[in-house]
């Protein structure tokens, strides 16, 4: 499981990197998207659709309403759990 998660983990912070407008970040598994404004709001609605379809897994409105959710690592973590699940 550690490894899946090591793996979602390392998808998002792509996907942060690749996609905010911010110059020269450092995000990690610690980061809050959100709160470091690292993306809008767009952005991080695209991100959950992208996370959504790689891994065949669906986020309820009330998991992603968490805001615990917004820190990369326990995002990967709640992916790899949905993906284990299946």
């Amino acid at each position: 499981m550690t490894a899946v998660i090591d793996q979602v983990e390392q998808f998002i912070i792509e996907y942060i990197e690749d996609n905010t407008t911010e110059d020269k970040i450092s995000v990690n598994g610690s980061s809050n998207f959100v709160n470091e404004q690292l993306l809008d709001s767009f952005a991080t609605l695209s991100m959950i659709m992208t996370l959504e379809s790689e891994y065949s897994i669906k986020l309820s409105p009330m998991e992603l309403a968490d805001e615990k959710m917004r820190v990369v690592q326990t995002l990967a973590e709640k992916v790899a759990s949905k993906i284990a699940s299946q």
